[in-house]
């Protein structure tokens, strides 16, 4: 095995480690004579092959060292870069490619083959604790360097280049395998991957011994003995209003996506007397500045009026928007949870896991004297620093459709049209709920949707619409996993077809309980949060999934045509009452989808049903049915899922139609 290669073995070991390295965060490399290998800044260790190295030159990264820059700390990180992607082994004029790390020159200066920097939140806890150098001095003796908080990049470098002549002048010229940064994390270093193992264990294992020996003698960070947590259901209506609001609030070119999280840890924060104090106090490290901000937003949640909490949340938000000049990443709503924003699904994932790390961190501080902020000078800097923006950009880059970070709920999205439906508006970027009562293809639809376009497109709930409590759950979920809803489509229906007379009172409460009040039953418990996040920029959208049926009676379909005609009414009057909360209310009503289960089922399809009731005369075979619906179709040929997809996103997109029955049927159905 080459050294590259045992550098990517050691690179995905401590990359898909949590508790080592989040975000992408982290770097290794491995020096040759002449070159040194080193991840791109951006990428994440976990998954790093070995052609994603760099190789730059070793004698041009070294060459920076010696370099005058500018004084102008950004023009200086500016120079700094350029020189660096100059270094690159493939460089060519106006080439980019990816970049190399910032902290290339800072690989290159520690004189063993491989470098292993990551941040593990367990040694972050003595690197960002008041009392971290006293105790690594005791820990570690002469086998560290220590450096107090800087600036990262080309001031690191230079300050430990400093350092690292100072230690070998002292010990020999022997260079220190373990370099502790303050507030930023550790570096190991050695000649083989072996040794990185076998240094990084023992250095995890001191820190460990000194943590359980100070457990008895030290009080932890979070009160434990003042725990408060709401019940499930109170944190469920915490969520359905502040979640909806700070997506109606936050600004941007697209929604927000918010996710709650209430881990252990996110519990001992919410629910301890002293735990707003540690999190709004400051941040640790350069990564959790990044990409949760210096500060969350903190909402006390006392109130248990709707009105009075909605009007709470925007008073604190706009509070902290003034006092940080910058919206907030994660807020602790206080004996609830976190909630987590991105611009994306990922990013605020992103976020969620980076500030888990934080707390993690923060707790491992009571060992160590408690915890160590950032300085102001130190946290304004990393605000400003371009690198780190440029590797958040890297990292939460997503494509974005026409429905960007639309959340969308489609009841009966298992199978069929409304299948068809989840995976057009999953394709133009929206988040999709798969509401189905088969809970198994609802998984099936959701997993392969989440393979095609990333973690998070997608999420399954089984849902009966015509029980208002497993609504209510559905609703529940959503918000949890994504902060809000934009689009309900009410696709959820049964048909049931014969001639009146052999009808029963059962089929008549079937089908009026499933397509009638269960249309009635989800909009009702939607409707809050629809209500609570619309935007003359970003309306929200009730879509109900209707037929041409609901547009035009026929034989033997009393039933149906009368649920949907049903439907359409609903939708009309719901289209006067929410229009002045921006949501739109539409109908699509296809014709014929042929190719589907509601026709073609073998046993339960219309096609069987048809020809069973005798709906279509002198007909003998299921053929003979499809060519009589096929005929009465100007076009000549049934609605494709293409047809019906193209008029959902129609009603979506346009802003100024409301109450709509929009036929898809080839001229079967004309509208006056």
């Amino acid at each position: 095995m080459s050294d590259l290669e045992k550098l990517v073995e050691v690179s995905n070991h401590y990359g898909k480690a949590p508790d080592f390295v989040f975000a992408g965060g982290g770097n290794t490399s491995v020096k040759s004579a002449s070159l040194l290998y080193i991840k791109p800044s951006g990428r994440t260790l976990g998954e790093l092959q070995v052609e994603d190295f760099i190789a730059v030159d070793r004698k041009k990264v070294r060459k920076t060292l010696e370099k005058k820059y500018s004084t102008n700390p950004v023009k200086r990180e500016e120079q700094v870069k350029q020189d660096l992607q100059d270094a690159r082994l493939y460089f060519k004029p106006g080439w980019c490619g990816p970049r190399a790390s910032v902290e290339t020159a800072l690989h290159e200066i520690i004189d063993h083959t491989f470098v292993v920097h990551t941040h593990p939140n367990l040694i972050n806890g003595l690197t960002c604790g008041i009392k971290g150098k006293e105790v690594a001095a005791a820990i570690f003796g002469n086998e560290h360097i220590w450096v107090e908080s800087t600036d990262p990049g080309y001031t690191l470098t230079n300050v430990l280049v400093k350092k690292l002549r100072a230690y070998q002048k002292k010990h020999s010229n022997k260079v220190p395998h373990i370099i502790l940064l303050q507030n930023h994390g550790v570096f190991v270093s050695a000649d083989t991957v072996e040794e990185i193992y076998a240094i990084t264990r023992n250095l995890v294992t001191k820190i460990k011994k000194y943590i359980k020996q100070k457990t008895n003698v030290t009080q932890p960070l979070f009160d434990k003995n003042r725990l408060t947590i709401f019940s499930k259901e109170e944190i469920s209506f915490l969520l359905n209003i502040i979640s909806p609001t700070l997506r109606r609030c936050l600004r941007g070119n697209s929604r927000k996506i918010i996710l709650f999280n209430d881990s252990p840890e996110v519990r001992m924060v919410v629910g301890s007397s002293n735990g707003r104090g540690v999190v709004t106090k400051g941040t640790f490290s350069p990564d959790h500045m990044v990409y949760c901000k210096e500060k969350p937003l903190w909402i006390e949640s006392s109130s248990t009026r709707a009105e009075t909490l909605e009007r709470k949340v925007v008073s604190d938000l706009d509070k902290y928007i003034k006092t940080n000049n910058v919206e907030p990443k994660i807020v602790f709503i206080r004996g609830a949870g976190m909630l987590a924003i991105g611009d994306s699904y990922a990013e605020a994932r992103i976020s969620a896991n980076a500030y888990s790390d934080f707390i993690k961190t923060a707790m491992h501080t009571s060992a160590f004297g408690g915890p160590r902020y950032m300085t102001k000078a130190r946290v304004d800097f990393i605000e400003s620093w371009e690198v780190e923006h440029y590797r958040r950009t890297l990292l939460s880059t997503t494509s974005q459709g026409r429905l960007h970070n639309r959340v969308a709920v489609v009841t009966g999205a298992g199978q069929g049209i409304g299948e068809g439906i989840a995976r057009g508006l999953a394709k133009e970027g929206a988040h999709v709920v798969i509401a189905d009562i088969n809970t198994s293809t609802a998984e099936h639809v959701a997993e392969d949707l989440n393979s095609h376009y990333g973690l998070g497109t997608a999420a399954a709930v089984q849902v009966n619409v015509t029980n208002t409590r497993q609504i209510q759950k559905m609703v529940a979920k959503v918000v949890r996993l994504y902060g809000g809803l934009d689009i309900l489509v009410n696709n959820a229906a049964i048909l049931i077809s014969g001639s009146t007379e052999n009808l029963s009172d059962s089929q008549l409460e079937t089908m009026t309980q499933v397509n009638y009040q269960g249309f009635f039953k989800i909009v009702r418990e939607c409707a809050g949060i629809l209500k609570r996040q619309s935007t003359p920029e970003f309306m929200s959208d009730i879509l109900l999934i209707s037929s041409k049926s609901g547009l035009q009676g026929s034989p033997a379909n009393a039933l149906y045509a009368g649920s949907k005609f049903g439907g359409i009414g609903l939708m009309q009057s719901f289209a006067y009452e929410f229009i002045e909360h921006g949501i739109k209310v539409n109908a699509i009503c296809p014709g014929n989808y042929f190719e589907g289960p509601l026709w073609a089922d073998p046993k339960n399809g219309l096609f069987v049903q048809y020809l069973r009731a005798g709906k279509v005369p002198e007909a003998e075979t299921i053929d003979d049915v499809r060519e009589f619906y096929m005929q009465k179709c100007l076009m000549k040929k049934g609605v494709t899922l293409a047809d019906i997809l193209k008029a959902v996103l129609y009603a979506v997109e346009q802003e100024y139609e409301t109450g709509q029955a929009i036929p898809v049927t080839g001229g079967q159905i004309m509208l006056k």
